[in-house]
């Protein structure tokens, strides 16, 4: 089992601030409450206590039910990987990075410079390098198979993700029908219904509708629930358009939204695990767009996660994601903004590493150097240690004022894990660099990718999984 980075404690609300966003978020949850186009919410939630306007389809959650829900939901728990040493521990004060997102419709080709249409192989590709690189941990879409019939991207794509990675990935919550063979082709892969309930493989993302909306597509929660998969509640408000344009206003929003989802998860089966997905996604109104690599983004996520450390909740959110076209330094500064401004203020999983243009597309070559970022962030995470041993007085005195430490036993004993030695980033003289051809960081990323494709391939799954999971596909698309 992975254990994660440990995470950093940024704060950027005050505690007295933390207190007043809670209380708004509670606020809301009575008034207006929570509009639902499902009667099957309606049903658990009046069965579980909260006051159900029927004829107006509103649902006023009292805060003893949001006290009762934290209370029951889980603070520590397993998000499992196809085997244990891919299991994730998933708990406040612990980091991890994914690679993807949802399905995503265009897929940016190296030798175009430009994104293109993707078909199934490109989401075979991403997943295999996203399988290979040492510092992702968990698995999401960096494309989607789009040449295949719209109304079966889903599927197709559930079926290259199952085949080309162990580590956990995410079922997508999209209708009971859809969640339910989602499903059985994870089980299948899992080596049967048997083995997938013993370890229910990867996260259930079920997304809320902003402002404070719940729809039948969201139904198959109780599905996946029932299979005993995580939970993870999230929404999508953007900021002046399905919420307030204040990070104050959004955040209480945003938090009434998962707090409604905890509670429901735990009127469902009480115990069930929830990871939290709060966001406050901003609209650039002059064109339209989630500005994914925003600076009052990245701050209202570190928010976001100083919340999930009051309620005690692990958090997921947006992390790698950016505005950037092209895997240039547009994308690293936006991407390395996300990703360093999350584990400092606590997000336990932060996804979309390697993807472009706001979530349009993946890039392998930028997975590649976002693997190479995660493993820096992870270094500054581990720290500094401060001991008798590290503050080094006795080398110090020994070598005195002309010597140096180089050929010192302290040093060889820590420079390993003090230092950071790059995997991707070359460190090289001028004339060197120049004499192997001065290539860019792209290039290079480039290069790495097509050596780890070459020798890639799919996943050994349990005796049987294939011919099932195939089976399964072919119910699904039917």
């Amino acid at each position: 089992m992975k254990h994660g980075s440990p995470a950093g404690s940024l704060q950027v609300l005050s505690g007295a601030n933390v207190e007043r966003i809670h209380q708004a978020s509670l606020a809301l949850l009575q008034d207006p409450g929570i509009h639902s186009s499902s009667d099957l919410f309606l049903d658990i939630l009046a069965r579980g206590g909260a006051c159900v306007d029927r004829a107006a389809r509103v649902i006023h959650v009292p805060p003893g039910m949001v006290e009762a829900a934290l209370k029951l939901a889980p603070k520590s728990f397993t998000v499992y990987g196809l085997h244990p040493e891919m299991d994730l521990l998933v708990e406040q004060g612990r980091v991890y990075y994914g690679a993807g997102g949802t399905s995503e419709p265009y897929f940016y080709d190296y030798a175009l410079g430009r994104p293109r249409r993707p078909a199934k192989a490109d989401m075979v590709a991403g997943t295999r390098l996203a399988e290979a690189l040492p510092n992702i941990d968990f698995v999401m879409a960096m494309c989607s198979s789009g040449d295949v019939p719209a109304d079966k991207v889903f599927f197709h794509d559930t079926d290259a993700i199952l085949r080309n990675t162990t580590k956990p990935t995410h079922i997508s919550v999209v209708g009971r029908r859809a969640t339910r063979q989602c499903l059985e082709m994870v089980a299948a892969a899992s080596g049967g219904e048997t083995a997938f309930r013993r370890r229910p493989r990867g996260m259930a993302m079920v997304s809320a509708v902003s402002p404070l909306r719940v729809t039948g597509l969201n139904e198959g929660i109780v599905d996946v629930i029932e299979f005993g998969v995580p939970v993870l509640y999230g929404n999508g408000p953007l900021l002046g358009t399905t919420c307030p344009v204040t990070l104050a206003g959004a955040l209480a929003l945003s938090m009434a939204e998962c707090l409604f989802g905890l509670v429901l998860v735990q009127l469902i089966r009480p115990g069930a695990p929830v990871i939290w997905s709060p966001n406050t996604n901003a609209m650039d109104p002059t064109i339209w767009q989630n500005t994914y690599g925003s600076p009052e983004q990245a701050l209202g996520k570190a928010a976001m996660a100083q919340m999930g450390r009051f309620y005690g909740m692990p958090t997921f959110t947006m992390g790698g994601g950016v505005e950037a076209k092209c895997p240039d330094p547009h994308a690293a500064a936006e991407a390395m903004l996300g990703m360093l401004l999350n584990s400092l203020a606590g997000v336990t999983l932060s996804q979309s590493l390697g993807t472009l243009s706001s979530g349009a597309y993946g890039s392998l070559e930028f997975l590649m150097i976002s693997d190479e970022m995660a493993h820096m962030v992870k270094r500054i995470l581990n720290g500094m240690a401060v001991n008798e041993d590290t503050l080094g007085l006795d080398v110090i005195r020994s070598v005195g004022h002309f010597g140096n430490f180089m050929t010192e036993e302290h040093t060889l004993r820590h420079f390993k894990h003090e230092l950071f030695f790059p995997q991707l980033f070359r460190r090289d003289t001028i004339e060197n660099w120049v004499n192997r051809g001065a290539h860019s960081i792209v290039e290079v990323a480039h290069e790495r990718v097509e050596q780890i494709l070459a020798h890639a391939g799919p996943v050994t799954l349990p005796a049987g999984a294939d011919g099932e999971l195939e089976q399964k596909l072919r119910e699904a698309m039917q």
